[in-house]
């Protein structure tokens, strides 16, 4: 006989518990209208949003010396000196390296072109040029043909292996 009360009592919180919910959604957006009505806070998100933008340029972009490797971008710039960096995100001397070229970014020679090769995700570059682990350098002429190969370093080796 006590079953038919417990599941009256049951049913009752439940309806009691998701008017409450729906209150504190309610309430919930009502707040966020008043914030966003607010001219500070709207000046706030707006800033946010372009400095998010900002930096996720600079990352994707990088700089003209130093770019994330796209077909398009390594077909525009054939007649520079192209590196392909194959670096991997799980790597120590690929970052080392990455941080490296970013940091010294302004004095890479207008004529080369470093591209930052996603090690796990290029594996057709990687076939294509016999890669077999990351921090790896090809230089290629402007057919895409290697020209040389070498492993680790950064800028300065880099630099130092063009002129060779």
């Amino acid at each position: 006989m006590k079953k038919p009360h417990t599941f009256a009592l049951i049913a009752l919180g439940l309806l009691s518990l998701t008017a409450g919910l729906g209150l504190a959604q309610d309430s919930m957006k009502d707040s966020m209208k008043d914030s966003m009505q607010d001219p500070a806070m709207k000046t706030e998100m707006k800033d946010g949003m372009k400095d998010g933008m900002k930096d996720g340029m600079k990352d994707m972009h990088m700089h003209e010396g130093y770019v994330a490797y796209t077909l398009k971008a390594f077909n525009a710039a054939r007649d520079k000196k192209r590196v392909l960096f194959f670096a991997a995100s799980w790597c120590p001397s690929c970052q080392g390296a990455d941080k490296d070229l970013k940091s010294k970014v302004q004095t890479i020679p207008e004529n080369v072109v470093v591209f930052k090769v996603d090690y796990d995700k290029e594996k057709a570059l990687k076939t294509k040029y016999n890669i077999t682990y990351q921090h790896t350098f090809v230089q290629v002429d402007a057919s895409g043909k290697a020209l040389k190969t070498w492993s680790g370093g950064g800028l300065k080796e880099i630099l130092a292996a063009l002129q060779r």
